[in-house]
């Protein structure tokens, strides 16, 4: 349990700073970009078996998440941000009288609102690009619906923010116990871990007596090791990631892990087809925009949609990003 000892010196029964909290929630975000990354790399590397996995690696990580931060819950006493930065939920979500549906709620708050707000956010930001680059494909109804989103999105999370902004404020000044709307909602807080709650079997301490003999302890105990071993090696791998980061930027050093791979070279470009034709629809460009890692130029919705799905040019298999797209204004559109 040497990660408790990083943050805390004594336990107790306490209420955390604010910076505690901001530190336990920004744990949250940084392990999902550490594995996202992970997965990127492995993708990028074996795109054939790992790419797919890249694909839905939002998804796919937030269920993986869900039942690991369920199953945190019940032995640990809170989420295991929160337990790594010395903190446990109150009401403690070991003790059998909270309800399953609060501690569901609790999981829900924690790692799919989040999900779902990226997703959102995704969304609004592709929506925007295609609207402000006249690529609008939404039709109808959907496009009144889209054009709303694209509206009040902002407004909405311009909202949320400055609610999580202002409870941050009172809680900071002790004006109020939760530091979130969402702790709020579910009537939350969080205090200090003790000395008790340090032990490995503290779990079983909230399990009343005539109900032991019905838990699989087995599974149970096997859990625990799990969600210990996977405490360590983060604790572990947070230490080393740090060292190396600083080895490998100290001034002077310009070494890499691996070298970079060579990109294959460009494909010929076929002299007989029309300059003005686009290497993905092969109609005439419309909206010509330029990728500039290869220099192509493509109709603006058929290199965004490859892009975006492919990372990739199209032609000469460069890695690429939406953010490499340059449109292209001729004289006779002004």
């Amino acid at each position: 349990m040497a990660e408790y000892g990083i943050h805390h010196a004594t336990f107790g029964e306490s209420t955390p700073s604010i910076f505690e909290i901001i530190g336990q929630e920004n744990l949250f975000s940084a392990l999902r970009a550490a594995f996202r990354h992970g997965f990127k790399v492995l993708a990028e590397n074996n795109p054939g078996k790992f790419g797919l996995l890249f694909k839905y690696f939002d998804e796919g990580y937030t269920v993986i998440d869900s039942v690991f931060q369920y199953i945190h819950l019940r032995l640990k006493g809170g989420l295991f941000p929160e337990t790594f930065y010395g903190l446990k939920r109150i009401p403690d979500p070991r003790d059998l009288s909270v309800s399953k549906r609060k501690i569901a709620a609790w999981v829900f708050f924690a790692v799919v609102f989040p999900y779902l707000q990226s997703q959102l956010e995704l969304l609004y930001k592709d929506m925007r690009e295609e609207y402000s680059q006249g690529s609008f494909s939404y039709k109808g109804f959907k496009r009144r619906v889209a054009l709303l989103y694209l509206k009040f999105y902002p407004v909405y999370n311009f909202i949320y923010e400055i609610t999580v902004l202002a409870y941050y404020m009172t809680y900071a000044l002790k004006l109020t116990r939760f530091h979130s709307p969402l702790m709020h909602v579910t009537s939350t807080t969080l205090t200090h871990l003790t000395a008790f709650d340090l032990i490995d079997d503290a779990w079983k301490e909230y399990v009343p007596e005539h109900q032991k003999q019905k838990l699989t302890t087995t599974l149970w105990n096997g859990l625990n090791v799990f969600v210990g071993g996977v405490t360590l090696s983060i604790s572990i791998g947070a230490f080393l990631t740090q060292f190396i980061n600083w080895w490998y930027n100290k001034e002077g050093n310009t070494s890499s892990f691996v070298s970079l791979p060579v990109p294959p070279p460009p494909r010929k470009w076929n002299l007989e087809e029309p300059i003005e034709i686009c290497p993905l629809c092969k109609k005439k460009r419309t909206n010509d925009t330029v990728l500039s890692s290869s220099g192509f130029v493509f109709c603006y919705p058929c290199i965004f949609r490859f892009v975006r799905e492919n990372n990739k040019c199209p032609v000469t298999g460069y890695k690429s990003s939406s953010q490499q797209l340059v449109k292209l204004y001729h004289q006779e559109e002004y």
